[in-house]
């Protein structure tokens, strides 16, 4: 939906009086998996953006998968009365989120969360967490099938012991986290 520029006018602020800047986040959508290119043509244009990505942990011996955190979306800093135009038009933007026919900023706190939380790259590592007395089963790897129960961290964040029945007895293993699922009990 296109809006017109004179809906889109802000009511003046004290900042904006003052000579400061009027420049607020805002959510842009891309085009179908094109949050990157978007983000690319828009900075090219001298706007700032945020592209909140996680890397997903998969199986053992395979690279960590980097995919945006909102697929779909990204953030957009701007001064909506005089850069609307140039956002909207940019090479895989696909429209502004708008109530109506305006878009609406999102909270300072909020893209301060997110910022925070992804730190200096942008990007969030999800590890499954598991914490001691939860029951899990091994997925992959020569323990594969076996079920235990996880007795605390091991050293490194990326391995947990876990307490097993083998060959009849009760054993502590530590096994990397992404070889294990929760198991609900």
């Amino acid at each position: 939906m296109l809006i017109d520029d004179e809906a889109i006018q802000l009511q003046p602020d004290e900042d904006a009086a003052d000579g400061g800047s009027r420049e607020l986040w805002y959510v842009v959508k891309s085009k179908p998996r094109r949050e990157t290119f978007a983000q690319q043509q828009l900075v090219r244009r001298g706007v700032e953006t945020f592209l909140p990505r996680i890397a997903e942990v998969s199986r053992l011996g395979c690279e960590p998968s980097v995919v945006p955190l909102f697929p779909g979306y990204l953030f957009a800093r701007i001064d909506l009365g005089t850069q609307y135009t140039s956002v909207i038009w940019a090479p895989g933007v696909s429209s502004m989120v708008a109530f109506g026919d305006v878009p609406v900023p999102v909270e300072d706190d909020v893209m301060s969360f997110l910022q925070e939380r992804c730190g200096d790259h942008g990007l969030i590592v999800a590890r499954p967490s598991f914490a001691a007395g939860d029951q899990v089963r091994v997925v992959d790897g020569p323990l594969e099938g076996l079920y235990g129960i996880v007795q605390g961290n091991a050293s490194g964040h990326d391995r947990v012991r876990v307490l097993m029945e083998l060959l009849k007895r009760r054993t502590q293993v530590t096994v990397p986290v992404e070889m294990l699922e929760s198991v609900a009990g």
